[in-house]
């Protein structure tokens, strides 16, 4: 074979060679065509986002359509709106905590618990018949067996300040007794149905994320 022959035979491999090494290596700085590059972004994250997206707004379509009253299913949306972190479940569940810890605490005469609780004119009307019965030697000697049922009967937002009222329905032991431990008013052997509605409110632009109770009502 002559010479030349050869040697263009070897250059020519060599070249390929650097060209096979060049091209493996990456830098990550290599530009990619933009219809590539796109479809790449969209295939990690668009679709991922999307279907994000469009589950959150099933999920609150749900929250929405299932409550039939069209005067809550309205406040509901004027509130998430003002507060996307609204979510009625999780109001309802500290509600109904709520509703147990202040009756508890009222029964107990502890003031100091109710102030976390109560806006001011609710604990006044706490505290005052706390005193009415300190001051009559009579003590109440309740006890919550179980909150039935629990319902928004009304919801509004008022620029910047939201109200659920909620009704509660629970069976209670309601005994009360006297400086001598009698009992002067119930029975201690059975339980009442009592049924309350209570108003709670909360600033939706507060970083404070609990609701205050501001009206109470019984029946």
């Amino acid at each position: 074979m002559p010479l030349d022959i050869i040697l263009v035979a070897f250059l020519a491999a060599f070249v390929l060679l650097r060209l096979r090494s060049e091209l493996g290596k990456k830098t990550g700085n290599e530009p990619r065509p933009p219809a590539a590059g796109q479809q790449d972004n969209d295939q990690l994250h668009g679709p991922h986002e999307d279907y994000e997206h469009t589950d959150q707004l099933i999920l609150e379509a749900e929250v929405i359509d299932l409550e039939e009253n069209p005067a809550l299913r309205h406040a509901y949306s004027d509130i998430r709106k003002a507060d996307p972190g609204f979510d009625l479940a999780q109001f309802m569940d500290g509600a109904k905590s709520a509703y147990g810890m202040i009756l508890e605490a009222f029964w107990n005469a502890d003031k100091e618990t109710l102030k976390g609780f109560l806006d001011a004119a609710v604990l006044a009307k706490f505290s005052s018949a706390i005193d009415t019965l300190e001051a009559d030697g009579l003590t109440v000697d309740n006890q919550l067996l179980d909150i039935t049922k629990t319902e928004v009967v009304a919801a509004e937002l008022t620029g910047r300040v939201a109200q659920l009222t909620v009704h509660f329905t629970s069976d209670v032991v309601a005994v009360t007794r006297d400086k001598d431990s009698k009992i002067v008013q119930g029975d201690a052997s059975g339980s009442v149905e009592m049924n309350d509605t209570w108003t709670f409110e909360r600033d939706v632009k507060s970083r404070e994320p609990a609701w205050t109770l501001v009206a109470t009502s019984a029946g």
